[in-house]
């Protein structure tokens, strides 16, 4: 699989009904026959050859587009009736794929993706505003199965074209050892500053979140070194695996590399990825900001003290694994000068490729064992992500058939009487709601069909719109009761997964108004002139701060109630881009510190 994707990568993908069908049956290939691995080894037989059987109907079903491609290109949609053949397939591959998705994802998306299949046929016994004529089984089929609208539509064609090569790159990387160099990089920065482990954690997760775009994968990559240092360091254990999980959870959003909804996005919204990945600069230096800003705040509330020993220094790791830096620039590069993504991700992996056997003895001894790991890894890494996909796009196939898209457009503009903020509230719930049971692509493809529309007819940009999207889908991996990333940190630091993402969901807070800012503040998308930018990013950089002080109750020292509520209410005016709120924001501020002095004035003569 990763040899095809490399073969794509530089001659070009075939026909989509070749391409996609061939990504999806060695994903789905590949999933069931691990299962069936461990399964065997497990004394699990029946299990084992259970799966084995689920192969059978992905083959068949995949290969019947791939090798008949020709007649399914050119036939005419909706009019050419099915053959007996067409229905088998197509009905088998569906259940192949409600199968894969309860095996990776869970019975959640099963029952949803079940749900709008029945809405699909039966959707005129419904009242108004969801009904529709309802669609025999043929049509349904026909759309899942044998179209570009349904499984082989746009989000499983983004993660065939582009997202494999990125999640290959990103597999060499921890082949190549580059979480270990990303790891000691942070450590040198900051290992000698009050809370520096935690401090390493934010700024580790972040460089491996440039490249990797999976929350889960960024705390398994840095945490098993982030972690253990955070509690010698005096952190908590349950505290120590959320910072983890809060500052893992920015990868979904920080550039070059996001997320396989940023894929999506692109291809939806009809905006060039590297313009996206310009746009998100800002909000996730912002996101990254907040989380370092509320673990100084808290290592200095434990009063913990600055490391001297054990720290590395900065100048033996850059002479050692520095040229790990160049590939990313690499990557940066050909996506500014207009090249695909695909382009970009089969560039970055040359030029990893090339300087590991020229820089690394280690690797130059094994090149069989470090590169075959990453191409073994990443296809399993791909899989969970290419059924959501495919799943997802049987589900937006159901929105277009129906009208449903439009009609809950309409219901969200109704029910926010036409103020974009309830709208963007609304937006937010649902999405970390869906995205508590989905990848954040899956919870993408579904609230971008449905949501956004309505969004934009309030007046938002398109891309801020989609933007707030994908930002509110990807913090669920922080958010009780079903946290990914959290349960991710806390299997390794041995805590409690409810309380580690409670903790989590505190720290991580101030990520939640980012997205508010930037749908209110074009500047920090890179809208405007870099004056009006600069302004942008100080005021939201004061918000920020603002909220992380109110979260963690501390400033110098302990803070009270009613001041933890100023510094609350200080950050939300500056959600808002403009003066008059701005300095609302800063006087709250201002109103804070005095008031604080004044209970401190007070609490002496009280007590005497």
């Amino acid at each position: 699989m990763s040899a095809y994707h490399l073969l794509v990568g530089w001659f070009g993908a075939p026909n989509s009904f070749v391409h996609y069908p061939v990504h999806l049956m060695f994903a789905l290939g590949i999933m069931f026959l691990s299962d069936a691995e461990r399964a065997f080894h497990q004394g699990r037989r029946g299990e084992a050859w259970f799966s084995i059987a689920w192969v059978v109907p992905t083959v068949a079903g995949c290969l019947y587009l791939a090798l008949y491609e020709d007649y399914v290109s050119n036939r005419m949609i909706y009019f050419d009736p099915l053959t007996p053949l067409e229905r088998v397939l197509g009905a088998g591959l569906l259940l192949v794929l409600m199968e894969a998705a309860r095996r990776t994802v869970g019975w959640a998306l099963v029952l949803i993706t079940a749900t709008f299949l029945l809405y699909a046929r039966f959707g005129y016994v419904l009242p108004h505003p969801f009904w529709h004529r309802g669609f025999e089984t043929d049509r349904i089929l026909e759309q899942s199965f044998m179209t570009l609208n349904g499984i082989f539509s746009t989000p499983l064609g983004v993660t065939a074209d582009f997202v494999f090569l990125f999640v290959l790159f990103g597999a060499l990387l921890l082949t190549t050892g580059a979480g270990r160099f990303f790891t000691d990089f942070a450590f040198a920065l900051t290992g000698r500053s009050v809370g520096g482990p935690a401090k390493t954690a934010v700024i580790a997760s972040a460089l491996m979140g440039m490249l990797q775009g999976s929350s889960a994968a960024n705390v398994t990559t840095t945490g098993p070194f982030t972690i253990p240092a955070m509690r010698k360091a005096g952190y908590e254990g349950n505290f120590a695996a959320a910072v983890e999980a809060v500052a893992s959870s920015g990868g979904q959003i920080t550039p070059p590399i996001m997320g396989a909804a940023v894929f999506l996005m692109a291809e939806y919204v009809g905006i060039p990825y590297a313009e996206i990945m310009v746009a998100a600069a800002i909000p996730a230096a912002l996101y990254f900001l907040a989380v370092f800003i509320t673990v100084d705040l808290e290592a200095r509330r434990l009063g913990l003290r600055p490391m001297t020993e054990n720290v590395p220094r900065m100048g033996p790791i850059l002479r050692r694994h520095g040229y790990l830096l160049i590939p990313v620039v690499t990557m940066i590069v050909i996506l500014l000068r207009g090249y695909t993504p695909a382009m970009a991700g089969f560039g970055s992996i040359v030029a990893l490729g090339i300087l590991s056997l020229v820089m690394d003895p280690d690797v130059r001894a094994r090149p069989h064992r470090v590169f075959g790991e990453a191409m073994i890894d990443a296809p399993k890494l791909i899989a969970s992500v290419s059924v959501a996909c495919a799943v997802g796009g049987v589900i937006a196939g159901t929105f277009t058939m129906t009208g449903l898209g439009l009609r809950i457009s309409g219901i969200i503009l109704d029910a926010s009487a036409g103020v974009v903020l309830v709208a963007m509230l609304l937006t937010m719930l649902a999405a970390l709601v869906l995205g508590m049971g989905m990848p954040t692509s899956a919870a993408y493809v579904i609230l971008a069909a449905l949501l956004a529309p309505g969004l934009v007819k309030l007046g938002l940009e398109p891309m801020a719109a989609h933007l707030f999207i994908v930002y509110c889908a990807a913090k669920s991996s922080i958010t009780p009761p079903v946290a990914v990333a959290s349960y991710a940190a806390a299997a390794l630091a041995g805590t409690d997964p409810l309380r580690t993402s409670t903790i989590a969901f505190r720290l991580g807070i101030s990520g939640f108004i980012i997205p508010f800012m930037f749908a209110f503040g074009p500047a920090l998308l890179g809208g405007g002139d870099w004056t009006a930018i600069l302004y942008a990013s100080l005021t939201a950089s004061a918000g920020i701060f603002a909220l992380s002080v109110a979260s963690v109750g501390w400033l110098a020292r302990p803070l009270s109630t009613p001041t933890r509520l100023l510094w609350l209410a200080a950050s939300l005016p500056l959600m808002y881009s403009g003066w008059r709120t701005d300095v609302l924001g800063v006087c709250l501020m201002l109103v804070a510190l005095g008031v604080e002095t004044l209970l401190r004035r007070s609490r002496p003569a009280a007590g005497d």
